[in-house]
């Protein structure tokens, strides 16, 4: 399922990004230095699917984007991210970040922070990165032998390709969640976008170390789903729980279509009535 692609196509194709005719690199679905960022001494990274786990150096990448394209996204998110991530250490920069503030919703164990008000949090590179990866599983199958990709974003694949471009606001009809794990309880670890059993509407889910992306699209989002979404909400919410069980059985809507308490709930409401 996880193939190694040639670095290079010299044929001028038209790059799925930018629309233009250009020759195509070596594109990752995960940024390539998060293969090395979670490998340790004894072990290869740990990659999940919506159908197996495994520990492969393998990377997944196929010849998709222009190199300028590769660029937008490196400097769209990528390159911010990456350090900030969970480590095996149990170190997790970005959490650091994150809890400078005091939560504006306790509600057991779950916590939500409002990256507004930290100006230390890049919001616009967290969207960026967790769409592009979205994106790109949309586009292509990244499976040696399939023409299927991996997720399918329909009729709203279009507006995501001009977001990321920078040519158009955060896509309607769409909610980014956005949740960090405790230190403690951190994975290091990463998975290829998966789609959640939502009936709804569609939901995908993608997890790198410590952080949790979860998109839902289409119509029918309901109320829920809006008010807590990282990308359109002006508190721009970071939810803080332990989804480590939920990420290793690979395959839970968790917060796609799970129950968000209504103490959140009401929070966000307040924050963006207008959802």
């Amino acid at each position: 399922m996880i193939w190694q692609a040639h670095a290079d196509v010299k044929k001028p194709t038209p790059c799925p990004l930018c629309l233009e005719d250009k020759n195509a690199v070596s594109s990752h679905l995960i940024p390539q230095a998060m293969y090395d960022y979670c490998r340790s001494t004894d072990s290869e990274p740990v990659i999940m699917t919506s159908r197996v786990v495994m520990q492969t150096s393998r990377q997944v990448q196929h010849p998709l984007l222009c190199r300028d394209c590769e660029d937008v996204l490196n400097k769209g998110g990528e390159n911010w991210l990456l350090p900030l991530l969970a480590t095996m250490d149990k170190k997790f920069p970005l959490l650091d970040i994150i809890e400078r503030f005091q939560p504006d919703v306790v509600d057991g164990e779950l916590r939500m922070y409002a990256a507004s008000r930290n100006p230390a949090i890049e919001i616009d590179k967290l969207i960026h990165f967790a769409m592009g990866v979205f994106w790109k599983a949309s586009i292509h199958s990244w499976e040696g032998g399939s023409k299927t990709p991996r997720i399918e974003l329909g009729p709203y694949g279009e507006s995501v390709r001009a977001f990321l471009r920078g040519e158009t606001l955060f896509p309607k009809n769409m909610g980014l969640i956005l949740s960090a794990t405790p230190r403690e309880k951190a994975l290091v670890s990463f998975s290829l976008p998966y789609r959640n059993p939502v009936s709804e509407f569609h939901s995908f889910t993608f997890h790198v170390p410590g952080l949790l992306f979860v998109l839902s699209v289409g119509k029918n989002l309901g109320a829920d789903v809006p008010r807590v979404c990282f990308g359109t909400n002006p508190a721009h919410p970071i939810l803080v729980a332990d989804l480590a069980q939920d990420i290793a059985s690979v395959g839970a809507s968790i917060f796609g279509k799970a129950h968000k308490s209504r103490k959140l709930i009401e929070y966000m409401g307040r924050k963006n009535p207008s959802r």
